[in-house]
């Protein structure tokens, strides 16, 4: 019997509407497959290690709103699609901030939807339209990791206010052109996934054709810039990535030297990307921009900051499938805050490794314990830990650096 598990990230009702509007319907009415909706446990939680090996890695950067996950009674359970939806105004710093949550779906190969509004610049009071940038970006995560993704927009007849479905009064309208390919896009994968046939065949798919025409012609007018991003141009105001002695220099004027067993990979790249989280301190003092930058970390995961590192990545220094694959270096800088404000986070996870028992009848949970085992502690650190160290080259702290092999 097939099985299909709707995962969610805070909303039960999105994915009874997934449900509701994809195959698997038809399919549990037909008696060929079941289903059951699931809340997403916390990355910190004992029954986060109980979750099938592929979902807990495509949970490494964030949880999507959704994911379905698919078992056939033989291989291992898995997941196959995702969905991340938002309401918001397409501002630069929410799209930025969530980038990541269908990042980790490209880094196993799971296909995805993403369905926002693209155009509310009649709203009030904070209106905009979705920036070419956004296009760019998941247009690079589709060429880099050959996972296919649907862009899908929320409607807005009117472009003050979205269109919303009669059944589900908060979501958008299920018979609105782009939801229906959405779903289609998903009816598609599941057809693929049950066939046995690699969803990274459905890029040659007429849908995903037809998008990611429309994806870059949005996206390569006009191609993004440093000076775009204030983030980026605060420490590079000539639009232009720093030297190797361009940026030997910025951090001797923070009091910071380069050490000698500085990795090849990093000491060899002569494009160098210096991403700040907070680039406007004018009026503040260093400890009111040490505090606000902390109080974000702890109360919202760093957000808007979170997902931004990521899509700097892509969109200015990634060339393949991982981090490895640079020919530019990202280097966030954190120097505003001291070591201790980024340590204390993992110092917290160490504290209560199970690692540590030397008694079998003191763990608490064996899946935790094999996690930890195989895994680490990585998957269980705070999101900001675990996304802004798996971007970052070097990270500049206010007494020094660390950097990564």
């Amino acid at each position: 019997m097939n099985h299909f598990y709707f995962y969610h990230h805070k909303s039960k009702r999105f994915a009874q509407y997934v449900y509701e509007f994809s195959k698997v319907k038809s399919m549990v009415a037909g008696g060929i497959a079941t289903y059951s909706i699931d809340n997403l446990p916390d990355n910190n939680s004992v029954s986060f290690s109980e979750l099938p090996e592929e979902l807990r890695k495509l949970l490494f950067f964030a949880k999507p709103d959704v994911i379905i996950c698919y078992d056939n009674g033989i291989s291992p359970v898995s997941p196959v699609f995702a969905f991340e939806l938002t309401n918001h105004v397409p501002a630069r710093d929410h799209w930025l901030q969530r980038f990541n949550n269908l990042v980790g779906c490209a880094q196993i190969g799971v296909p995805g939807a993403y369905v926002l509004p693209f155009d509310l610049s009649l709203r009030r009071p904070f209106g905009g339209k979705l920036d070419s940038a956004f296009f760019y970006g998941y247009d690079r995560v589709m060429e880099i990791h050959h996972t296919p993704f649907y862009i899908a927009e929320w409607e807005s007849s009117d472009r003050a206010n979205l269109d919303l479905d009669a059944g589900y009064s908060d979501l958008p309208r299920h018979d609105s052109k782009p939801m229906e390919k959405a779903f289609a896009f998903l009816d598609k994968v599941i057809d693929a996934v049950m066939s046995g046939i690699n969803t990274e065949i459905l890029l040659q798919d007429r849908l995903i054709v037809d998008l990611r025409n429309d994806i870059r012609r949005r996206a390569y007018t006009p191609i993004p810039q440093i000076k775009d991003f204030e983030r980026l141009s605060k420490n590079m105001p000539n639009n232009d990535f720093l030297s190797w002695g361009d940026m030997v220099a910025w951090l001797s004027g923070k009091s910071i030297s380069i050490p000698a067993n500085l990795p090849d990979r990093i000491a060899k790249r002569q494009r160098n990307m210096i991403f700040t989280p907070i680039a406007d301190e004018r009026g503040k003092t260093d400890v009111q921009v040490r505090d606000s930058l902390n109080k974000r970390i702890k109360d919202k995961g760093a957000d808007p900051y979170l997902g931004q590192p990521l899509a700097f990545d892509y969109i200015f220094c990634r060339l393949g499938k991982t981090p490895y694959e640079r020919d530019a270096n990202l280097i966030i800088d954190l120097s505003m805050l001291k070591f201790e404000d980024f340590s204390c986070y993992h110092h917290k996870i160490w504290n209560k490794c199970p690692l540590q028992n030397k008694d079998i009848f003191k763990i608490r949970n064996v899946p935790e314990y094999t996690m930890y085992l195989t895994e680490g502690c990585v998957q269980v650190m705070k999101n900001f830990i675990r996304v802004y160290s798996f971007c970052a080259d070097i990270i500049i702290f206010e007494e020094g650096m660390i950097y990564f092999s």
